[in-house]
């Protein structure tokens, strides 16, 4: 084997071993720096893309849970794939929960979602900037930002386990604070 075949061999090793050893969902997306920062990006949104440097926003500082929520009182947001944009048909459900949530000074946790596309870091991201635009949605609204909080799980609470690529798992949920 010449010096170059040998090289050629090693390459080809090395990358179908990295191919084999990461975590890789979809090349198209799970790599590309503009992935996110294209279709329908929201207000200031849009810089939190993937491989994007900009820290996201604080979060509000009490010490609620998700996990210790009211949850599923409330229909989710859905959202179009890769977009933190929220769709006119989906506005209605923001304004009953901030009418709810005046009504009844409640505070609540606004959990955002994704499908499993794309990297852990990245759907970290989305489903942060997605709840952060329902989160201005509820403000706009009339809803008092000190009674809002964030919070993005990613992929990692599919909506839809057997179909992790499907739309229900694009979404923002509501928790009220108990």
């Amino acid at each position: 084997m010449t010096q170059s075949n040998a090289f050629a061999a090693l390459t080809a090793l090395a990358i179908s071993i990295t191919g084999v050893s990461c975590k890789k969902k979809n090349a198209d997306f799970a790599g590309s720096a503009e992935y996110g920062n294209g279709s329908g990006a929201a207000g200031d949104y849009a810089q939190y893309g993937s491989g994007s440097n900009v820290p996201l926003p604080n979060r509000n500082g009490n010490n609620a849970s998700y996990y210790n929520a009211s949850k599923g009182q409330f229909a989710p947001v859905y959202f179009a794939f890769d977009s933190v944009q929220v769709s006119s048909a989906e506005l209605g459900k923001i304004r009953q929960m901030a009418t709810y949530a005046k009504r009844n000074s409640s505070e609540l946790i606004v959990a955002g979602f994704t499908d499993d596309v794309g990297t852990e870091e990245y759907n970290r991201s989305l489903g942060d900037r997605r709840a952060l635009a329902v989160r201005d949605a509820l403000t706009r609204s009339g809803l008092n930002s000190s009674k809002i909080q964030t919070v993005s799980f990613g992929e990692e609470m599919l909506a839809d386990p057997s179909a992790p690529r499907s739309s229900r798992n694009r979404r923002v949920e509501f928790g009220l604070v108990r």
